[in-house]
């Protein structure tokens, strides 16, 4: 497998978190909509036999990375007790800052701006007359809500590719961008082109690596390391396409660690995690991608 960056320059705004597990989720659609249904289960079953097709990083702002979750010291003097302190609310990292950090040393780190948020009034449709119109004591009656949008230049996702899978990626992408990302991508949210396709020189890693920083949310498999540090989000997803009005649209919630998180290991894996089954009443068949995209690092314990 080799490594290429995809930066996506976003031509509106867009409400839905870009993490690895949606998209994977996405160009799953894609290659079912380009290539049929049979390949996608053909693409899945390779996961289940240990040949990982393709591996997906979140979507990081720019250039930005995530901040491993690494262990503080446990004596420090007063200064560097208020950096620590400060440093605690910076989650996105420079490539500069984050090769320092998997080198084991310990940067000063920089706010970032990060794009922007706004909420715009949004209008219900009344289910019955297909118009915001309807009688004021009828639930069906549309009303306003408030909508939160977010604005973002660019947005790059890391991946890991077979040889014989890249030309295929590629093309997912590209159909990708002509249907848009996430929520409300049928009224204008979540478009974008792709700027850039490349072959990615990869990570400034320490040839002594120890563990390992993950560059995706992800589920650990029954062999994975346990030892480490990282940080949880309850993911609540939901089906996509036509699943999402064909019975119960919701996903189970699921437990992951996110991006950052940090896990003890030598020699580093190509991989961690696995493919969830079993989160969809409706379709038992629907899996949820929690591979981790590991990035070597040292962690030094005080």
């Amino acid at each position: 497998m080799k490594l290429y960056k995809v930066t996506l320059q976003l031509t509106s705004p867009y409400n839905t978190d870009w993490q690895a597990d949606t998209i994977w989720g996405h160009l799953c659609w894609a290659l079912r909509f380009t290539y049929g249904e049979d390949e996608l289960l053909r693409f899945l079953a390779k996961y289940n036999q240990g040949e990982a097709p393709l591996l997906v990083s979140n979507g990081f702002p720019g250039d930005l990375l995530p901040r491993p979750i690494l262990p503080g010291k446990n004596v420090m003097t007063r200064s560097e007790f208020i950096t620590t302190k400060l440093n605690k609310k910076i989650s996105l990292l420079t490539f500069k800052e984050f090769t320092d950090m998997v080198n084991g040393e310990d940067p000063v780190l920089n706010e970032k701006k990060v794009g922007t948020a706004s909420v715009t009034i949004k209008n219900q449709i009344n289910r019955f007359s297909g118009t915001t119109r309807g009688k004021e004591t009828d639930s069906a009656s549309g009303h306003l809500f408030n909508f939160p949008q977010r604005h973002l230049e660019t947005i790059s996702i890391y991946l890991k590719v077979a040889d014989d899978f890249v030309e295929t990626t590629k093309e997912l992408f590209d159909n990708l961008s002509k249907s848009g990302y996430g929520k409300r991508k049928t009224v204008g949210y979540g478009q974008f082109v792709v700027k850039s396709f490349n072959e990615f020189v990869g990570f400034q890693s320490p040839k002594d690596a120890n563990a390992f920083v993950s560059l995706s949310n992800f589920v650990p498999a029954r062999d994975d390391p346990t030892r480490g540090y990282w940080g949880i989000l309850i993911k609540y997803g939901k089906l996509g396409e036509e699943f999402a009005i064909n019975g119960n649209p919701h996903k189970k919630p699921l437990v992951m660690f996110r991006a950052g998180s940090c896990f003890f290991d030598s020699p580093i894996r190509n991989y961690y995690g696995r493919l969830v089954k079993g989160l969809s009443l409706a379709y038992p068949g629907v899996v949820q991608y929690g591979f981790a995209f590991p990035v070597p690092l040292k962690i030094t314990e005080s």
